[in-house]
């Protein structure tokens, strides 16, 4: 034990690690997402990098009770003892990142990664704040630059394949992705990362009965404590629901996705838009997002509250909010707000404002983060919209620039059926971009 006084001078005795094997295990933990909060805890004080890690590990939450502890965890470090440059650098971009500027944070990580080789801990930071900002080929670049720094028998550089797998992916680098993702899946057979990347693969290759499958095997006897559990299970109900198996995708729900380990409507991100797809959003989905509108912080959270009180018809909760991140200091493009509007529009039965506003904003939506084929649900209402409100020219548009036609399956074949007779048909509109 070593004692550390506080700001107001009082002594506390405070758990001190033996060597460095803790922070190096805890870099391991921290990039394979399974960092352990409790031990960071009891040796915060007495050992800065592993309260940093902790930090950059609640951030990744992107909630806001979680940025407000991130911030505490650097004004306490600012007052045991002078950081040297190192510390001072991390210390600044975790405090961007908290108070919600992602382009600084990711700047600082980015800086730190190219000052300091191997820098693990700031390579992962980077990395996850790029997939936050929708930054794909900074995200790509970042992460191949970073990982011949490390050595092949450095424990952390399996994992690092795995984040350079998603990186190529997520640039539609599909083969090249596979084959990073076996690289690191070899190096650690449970890299939930990894994995997950390489179900990605197989969604932007239409392989879904395959990744269904893949999901099954991966997930058989693992637990509510696995790294992004909900998610993974997601992906699984996104497989099904393109076989057209909506009852495996309700059971999925059920079982896997709604079996939350926290009350907060963070865990619903993915509920949310795959009950949009089956457009059967439950009340107790909008009893959990109620509280949101006073914690909006990221644009991606945001866009799913307000898809929830949207479908449930609550428009006045979902105006307030809206106005509330416009309020933000950020910047909000138009295409995103008209992103927003459209399913508003949507859900008022307003189908060809819907289309148009979706039509003319899909691709722009990665300012929003989060990944391809979570944002596909974009598309998708707007192609459904386009449908609703006859226009055929702007339903060709979505199918002909956007991503979810370019593999079969049932789902895709009604679309494809539905537009040719909308084609062939006299009354419809022609609709056109502006």
């Amino acid at each position: 034990m070593t004692v550390i006084h506080d700001s107001r001078g009082v002594p506390h005795l405070v758990e001190q690690p033996a060597d460095m094997e803790v922070v190096e295990k805890a870099i391991v933990q921290l990039v394979s997402m399974k960092l352990d909060h409790e031990r960071c805890r009891r040796y915060a004080r007495a050992t800065p990098p592993l309260a940093l890690m902790l930090a950059v590990d609640l951030l990744c939450s992107m909630e806001r009770p979680s940025a407000v502890e991130a911030a505490r965890i650097c004004d306490v470090l600012r007052e045991t003892e002078p950081a040297e440059p190192r510390t001072g650098a991390m210390l600044s971009a975790v405090d961007s990142w908290a108070a919600g500027d992602l382009v600084a944070a990711r700047n600082g990580f980015q800086a730190l990664v190219d000052t300091y080789p191997g820098d693990a801990v700031s390579v992962y930071a980077a990395h996850m704040l790029d997939f936050y900002l929708g930054d794909a080929p900074h995200m790509l670049a970042s992460i191949e630059a970073a990982i011949g720094r490390f050595a092949d028998d450095d424990p952390v550089t399996g994992y690092l394949h795995g984040l350079h797998g998603f990186a190529l992916e997520e640039n539609g680098l599909i083969t090249a992705a596979i084959e990073r993702c076996g690289v690191a899946l070899e190096a650690h057979s449970d890299d939930i990362y990894a994995m997950h990347a390489l179900v990605h693969c197989l969604y932007e290759t239409g392989r879904h009965e395959e990744g269904a499958r893949y999901i099954q095997d991966y997930m058989r006897g693992r637990d509510a404590s696995t790294p992004m559990r909900i998610h993974v299970w997601w992906h699984y109900a996104l497989f099904e629901l393109y076989a057209d198996r909506v009852q495996d995708v309700l059971a999925c729900y059920r079982i896997g996705i709604r079996r939350k380990t926290s009350a907060r409507s963070a865990e619903d991100l993915d509920a949310v838009t795959l009950l949009w797809r089956l457009a059967l959003v439950r009340p107790s989905l909008d009893e959990d997002w109620k509280p949101y509108t006073d914690e909006n912080w990221y644009l991606f959270n945001d866009f799913h509250a307000y898809l929830t009180y949207c479908q449930v018809g609550d428009h006045g909760r979902a105006d307030s909010l809206l106005e509330a991140v416009l309020s933000r200091r950020e910047k909000v493009s138009e295409e995103m707000v008209d992103i927003f509007l459209g399913f508003r529009s949507f859900t008022t039965g307003d189908y060809a404002d819907a289309a148009a506003r979706l039509a003319r904003s899909f691709r722009h939506s990665s300012e929003m983060g989060g990944s391809n084929a979570q944002r596909d649900v974009i598309e998708m209402t707007g192609i459904e919209a386009a449908l609703r409100s006859r226009n055929y020219e702007l339903a060709r548009h979505l199918r002909d620039s956007g991503r979810i036609f370019r593999h079969q399956g049932p789902v895709i074949r009604r679309y494809e059926e539905r537009l040719a007779e909308l084609r062939t048909s006299e009354n419809h509109s022609q609709g056109v971009l502006t």
